[in-house]
């Protein structure tokens, strides 16, 4: 039997009510592409596992430990069996040719591929904040082109690239997949590519609690591994007074990334800022808190 060219992993933790989606969008009809599917049901979830096996070849890893998001993605990649090794979450859906567009992307010779992130719940307040909040900078309107960093939620490269990088960092809750994006980028610097017909769509958070929380990790896990920070950005921001200026910045930086590559999204952003506001001051708080911590991931629980 021949191997398939692609392979996608899919970490699923207690997501079986997004994961048909997620799988009715990698059907090979919409895909045009050779690709096998590998769902890690993260905890051993029933439910998970009994939806991927309504899909006839989807394969079903179920492991009955919690793992964070990077551990389950490298448990997937290990019995994968395609060249190319692509990654989305059970809360994305693929939109059509997802698979086709980043694996010519990989044979055109990027070495690390991703590309937009959009809503898949666009009259949902609180999930296009969710959205703008995390992936402001992967808007469709950007043009492919040379990148930085892409979410664990929608990249792919080739496996000997993902073995040669040691895989996703195992202990972080969060920020593994920026981790994984810096240590790509310091080895390849031109590699990175963004491929505007990678595109994705994800399922935002639907609650304000729940999108606080999540805001407050990742400011952690910016300030925990010192991502893009200086140490003058450093002193200033664990300063608790310098909130207000955190926010200010990263407010300015979604709205400009929002005003050039998201057609017609600047003026929701802006009827949305109350709410991205108070998303950026959980953030703030994650960071101080990040900041205060020595530069080391925190065991799972």
């Amino acid at each position: 039997m021949t191997a398939p060219r692609a392979s996608v992993v899919i970490p699923c933790y207690r997501h079986a009510d997004s994961l048909r989606r997620c799988l009715q969008g990698l059907e090979p009809e919409r895909q045009g592409a050779d690709a096998e599917i590998i769902v890690v049901n993260v905890a051993s979830d029933p439910a998970v596992a009994g939806l991927a096996a309504e899909f006839g070849g989807v394969i079903i890893v179920s492991l009955p430990e919690r793992l964070w998001p990077g551990a389950a993605r490298n448990r997937g990649a290990r019995i994968a069996q395609g060249e190319f090794l692509f990654f989305l979450d059970a809360d994305c859906v693929a939109e059509p040719d997802w698979v086709r567009a980043g694996t010519a992307a990989l044979d055109a010779g990027a070495r690390l591929a991703g590309g937009p992130v959009l809503d898949l719940e666009p009259a949902h307040p609180i999930a296009v904040t969710d959205n703008l909040l995390q992936f402001a900078e992967h808007g469709a309107g950007r043009p492919d082109g040379p990148a930085i960093r892409f979410p664990g939620c929608n990249l792919a490269l080739r496996r000997a690239d993902f073995e040669a990088l040691g895989g996703f960092p195992e202990q972080l809750r969060m920020g593994e997949d920026t981790r994984f994006s810096a240590a790509a980028l310091a080895r390849w610097p031109l590699g990175l590519h963004f491929v505007r017909g990678m595109r994705v769509r994800h399922h935002g958070r639907g609650s304000f609690r729940a999108l606080v929380e999540h805001q407050s990790g990742l400011g952690y896990a910016r300030g925990l591994l010192r991502t893009d920070l200086t140490p003058a950005q450093q002193r200033l921001a664990i300063q608790a007074v310098a909130a207000p200026a955190v926010v200010l910045k990263r407010l300015s930086y979604i709205l400009g990334r929002t005003a050039r590559w998201r057609a017609g999204g600047f003026l929701t952003a802006v009827a949305l800022t109350p709410l991205l506001v108070l998303g950026l001051f959980a953030f703030a708080s994650g960071l101080r808190r990040g900041l205060r911590r020595e530069a080391q991931p925190p065991e799972p629980c």
